[in-house]
């Protein structure tokens, strides 16, 4: 094989081979590499225990929409993050939702009316939803610059479970929980309307009725009450203020990413009480 055309096949499989080496290679290029994170209320990253999905949106230094991406979950088991070009040097915000469900909306055309927001009247759960934001400096389209994000919960999981020492007792009640805010801000923020959640109950294993309602995050001072309903006559049979409930039984949200409510609504006859589980521990809230 003579050198020249040694020569020849070696800068053929460098062009091949290699890429974003030519000015219109470089326009296709990734230049902004995100690495996602979340601790949770530990020292480790468990990101892929609760987020599925991610859109990121990025915004210019005028708050407009830049560019807008999701990544689903077959592709963070392949690279927790996003590989993404973007088009023009400049200072960027941005706002990483994760886990936006089908029961939610997304607003996302300018950062100060950026959110997330349950459409419903009536909404049964907002979802677990998660939020990240990072604003950085790309100072140059070419090359790869990195950066990680770090997602924080924009939830409170409320459980509750009804039990009924009467056959079939149990579907005779519903609840209302509320009002908590509709909506979640890009910068986590809850803005109104408020409104009243309607938790979905299903039939566990053993003899309860249990439901999860993700909700917007509130305060240990909230004033949203825990409402009880006859479903046969739809009546109020009975409620407790959320607050005096979290106080009476030593529950927190503040400072806690995956926090917690459980609630009990037992029957017993004609008697309807609204309790801590008691099958539950009580939670062992980590330092701050």
């Amino acid at each position: 094989m003579s050198k020249s055309f040694t020569g020849l096949l070696a800068a053929v499989l460098l062009v091949v081979c290699t890429s974003c080496v030519t000015e219109v290679d470089v326009a296709d290029c990734e230049n902004t590499f995100l690495r996602f994170e979340y601790m949770a209320d530990g020292e480790r990253d468990v990101f892929p225990d609760y987020i599925s999905s991610v859109t990121c949106c990025f915004y210019g230094e005028d708050g407009e929409l830049v560019k807008q991406e999701t990544v689903d979950k077959q592709a963070l088991d392949m690279f927790q993050g996003l590989k993404i070009r973007l088009p023009r040097k400049g200072n960027y915000s941005l706002v990483a939702w994760g886990n936006v469900g089908d029961n939610c909306r997304l607003a996302t055309e300018t950062l100060a009316e950026a959110k997330v927001w349950v459409a419903d009247e009536t909404p049964q759960t907002l979802g677990p939803l998660y939020l990240g934001n990072l604003d950085f400096t790309l100072d140059s389209t070419d090359g790869a610059h990195e950066w990680t994000v770090r997602f924080h919960s924009a939830h409170i999981t409320l459980n509750a479970y009804i039990r009924s020492t009467l056959a079939d007792g149990a579907s005779a009640y519903s609840i209302r929980i509320g009002k908590f805010p509709a909506a979640v801000a890009a910068d986590g923020d809850t803005p109104g309307p408020d409104k009243t959640y309607i938790p979905v109950f299903k039939k566990n294993e053993g003899d309860l009725l249990e439901s999860k309602t993700q909700l917007p995050r509130f305060a240990e001072d909230t004033d949203a009450v825990i409402e009880v309903f006859s479903t046969i006559t739809g009546q109020k049979v009975a409620s407790v203020s959320l607050a005096e409930y979290m106080a009476a039984n030593g529950l927190r949200v503040s400072g806690i990413e995956e926090a917690e409510i459980d609630v009990l609504i037992a029957v017993t006859g004609t008697n309807i009480s609204i309790r801590f589980p008691g099958w539950k521990p009580r939670p062992v809230y980590p330092k701050i």
